[in-house]
């Protein structure tokens, strides 16, 4: 990622003289690289919990779809997409009895549970991608009213891609079986999702429904 970073600037920076002058192409070309990594890199980690498998998948395709719903600019719809392929990333650090329990986690599980949001931010300290991940990774479980993790958040202080990202997990969540729990339909989860809905800003809420709709 540092490598693929570095490269990109440097293209980014440099003009289209004749002996460069296909410098939006190798940009793409970089660009394009970074997408392949980052999604191969989720699939690998959902591969320890098959319950989970495709999760960031289905996760990155909702949030962009939001993000088009919303009318975002190219630069957010990427910052988006690369955040939602990673959204996950700290879980590697979860072990995977806690992942795999098919009970209700005890609080001392569930404090380490928390913890992943924190770890992904951690994993990717060393790494300066040219979009602005890191926010999302951190806060895609922050809630508008303050009950989200991991700073209890409130408001406008959480970022929108975190929020388009996490409703967009929570929708996935909801709707994919997972350990101890039947998925639920589509018009159930988007129920619940609208009970919730004090967990993420109106705006964000509505094209929601647009997108799931």
């Amino acid at each position: 990622f540092t490598l693929l970073t570095t490269a990109r600037r440097l293209f980014g920076r440099a003009d289209a003289r004749a002996d460069l002058v296909n410098v939006g192409g190798k940009v793409a070309e970089l660009e394009a690289i970074y997408m392949a990594v980052v999604r191969s890199w989720g699939r690998s980690l959902e591969s320890r919990d098959h319950h989970t498998f495709g999760h960031c998948e289905r996760v990155a395709r909702t949030a962009v779809a939001i993000a088009r719903a919303l009318a975002l600019d190219e630069h957010r719809e990427t910052t988006i997409l690369l955040g939602a392929y990673l959204h996950d990333l700290g879980m590697v650090r979860v072990p995977p009895e806690i992942l795999r329990k098919q009970t209700a986690l005890t609080r001392a599980e569930e404090d380490l549970w928390h913890m992943h949001p924190i770890w992904g931010v951690d994993l990717l300290a060393d790494v300066a991608f040219p979009w602005d991940l890191k926010p999302i990774i951190r806060c895609h479980h922050e809630r508008r009213d303050g009950t989200g993790y991991p700073d209890g958040l409130v408001g406008e202080a959480i970022p929108r891609g975190a929020q388009i990202v996490g409703i967009a997990a929570a929708y996935d969540a909801l709707t994919s079986p997972r350990a101890g729990r039947a998925a639920l339909t589509r018009d159930a989860a988007v129920a619940q999702i609208l009970r919730w809905r004090s967990a993420w800003a109106p705006h964000i809420v509505a094209a929601f429904l647009q997108v799931a709709g």
